[in-house]
C-alpha cells in the first residue's frame, strides 16, 4: 500500500468514524427538557412518568431531542410546526387545539421542531419512562 493510499484510507475511516458517531448521537438524543429548557417545562414528574409542557413563539426552534414510546400530545392552541431530522428532511404538521395524538411502541428518534406559524403554540406531553 502506498503512503498516498493508506493516508487516504486512513482518512475515509476518520470520517466514517465521525459521522457514524453523530448519527449514533442523534438517534440516541437527549430529551427535550435537557436540550431546549427555554421550549420545554415539566410540570410534575415521578419515577414512572412527567408531564411537559412545550411553548413555542413564532419562529423559535428547539434543539434536536427525542422522545421515549409512550406517550400523549395534547395541542392547548393551533399549532404550524416544522419536524426536522438530523438528515435535513422535514415536514409541517397542523395540530389544532384542543385535540390530542396517543403514541405507542419504538421510542422517537431524533428531531427538532419550529413554530412556522404566526401566533405561540403550546402542547402538553405526558410521557411514560
Amino acid at each position: 500500500m502506498t503512503f498516498r493510499n493508506l493516508t487516504i484510507s486512513t482518512s475515509i475511516l476518520a470520517l466514517s468514524i465521525v459521522f457514524g458517531t453523530v448519527a449514533s448521537a442523534a438517534e440516541n438524543a437527549p430529551s427535550a427538557p435537557e436540550v431546549s429548557p427555554e421550549v420545554y417545562r415539566i410540570l410534575a414528574e415521578n419515577d414512572q412518568w412527567r408531564v411537559i409542557e412545550a411553548t413555542w413563539q413564532p419562529g423559535q426552534e428547539d434543539s434536536f431531542h427525542s422522545h421515549p414510546a409512550d406517550r400523549v400530545s395534547l395541542f392547548a392552541t393551533d399549532c404550524k410546526l416544522r419536524l426536522s431530522k438530523p438528515d435535513g428532511t422535514y415536514r409541517d404538521v397542523n395540530p389544532k387545539a384542543g385535540t390530542a395524538k396517543a403514541r405507542t411502541g419504538k421510542p422517537e428518534k431524533a428531531h427538532k421542531a419550529k413554530n412556522i406559524g404566526g401566533k405561540v403554540c403550546v402542547i402538553q406531553i405526558v410521557e411514560l419512562k
